[in-house]
């Protein structure tokens, strides 16, 4: 056998090459980018969004298989659901010293997964950084959904701003896949 397909053989949803490269053209992934800067107020909590994304868009760049991204969080269904690893790499710069910055997952709307904090306490004169993130989350339920959060506190009031370009290439994106 080298095609699986669902019961009424209408959906391909596993090849295997005769070099044993397993092709799932329909596993559930999503990467997505941003196309303006962000710019989040001292001391606050905010969502990280990033533009609406459709399969193939943005020269290729775009990836939402299966389409779970959408309004600024990735959410699974019941046929959907199971463990996923996500990734992201977010630029910032702040207009002044921050002493504390961070972002992370949240899930379902309440539930804090895997925070991650910058480096460069406000001593060091540190004004840009870099989030990087990876990590498995359980998305076990239908509607499950995880969205992106971040906070700084930039000294004189100041701002964080995430970066949405360097010259023409995108360096403030998240993406994830399902594993299991």
């Amino acid at each position: 056998v080298n095609t699986i397909q669902d019961a009424t053989n209408s959906n391909t949803a596993m090849t295997v090459s005769s070099t044993g490269v397993i092709s799932e053209p329909n596993r559930p992934c999503f990467h997505v980018t941003k196309s303006v800067d962000q710019t989040i107020s001292d001391a606050t909590t905010a969502l990280v969004t990033f533009d609406t994304h459709v399969d193939g868009g943005n020269s290729k760049r775009q990836i939402n298989v299966g389409g779970g991204y959408a309004s600024n969080k990735f959410t699974v269904t019941a046929q959907t659901k199971g463990i996923y690893f996500f990734y992201l790499n977010l630029c910032f710069n702040t207009s002044d010293v921050y002493y504390d910055a961070y972002c992370y997952w949240r899930k379902n709307g309440s539930d804090t997964i895997q925070l991650v904090q910058a480096v460069g306490p406000a001593a060091s004169g540190v004004k840009n950084g870099t989030f990087h993130n990876n990590c498995l989350i359980n998305l076990d339920t239908n509607g499950d959904y995880i969205e992106l959060f971040a906070y700084a506190d930039v000294a004189s009031g100041g701002t964080l701003t995430l970066n949405q370009s360097a010259l023409t290439q995108p360096r403030t994106e998240m993406g994830g896949f399902k594993i299991a």
